[in-house]
């Protein structure tokens, strides 16, 4: 319980193109998997089953790695965000 703590407080001081990443890479992950449903619901009514059954497992395998790639995405977006911001704070000491 406390990990999920820990990791809602640290998501709450990304920043906001860091947030909007994540929420669009979930939200891409949602969508494979609706397409993957469909594409097992429909297999037995397709001409060829065992193509509508690779975009299924397709589709099963390509979602979770989206979410991933783009918490990867976030996170590298948000270390590069703070280094120039301390990289900004440091040239206004030094200027002063």
């Amino acid at each position: 319980m406390r990990f999920f703590k820990l990791v809602s407080e640290r998501v709450r001081k990304l920043n906001h193109f860091s947030r909007i990443a994540i929420k669009l890479s979930f939200y891409i992950m949602i969508c494979i998997y609706i397409t993957a449903g469909f594409a097992f619901y429909i297999a037995p009514y397709m001409p060829s089953y065992l193509r509508a059954m690779t975009v299924y497992y397709g589709a099963m395998e390509v979602a979770p790695a989206c979410l991933a790639a783009g918490i990867c995405a976030a996170l590298l977006c948000d270390i590069i965000y703070h280094s120039c911001k301390s990289n900004d704070n440091d040239s206004d000491k030094k200027d002063s």
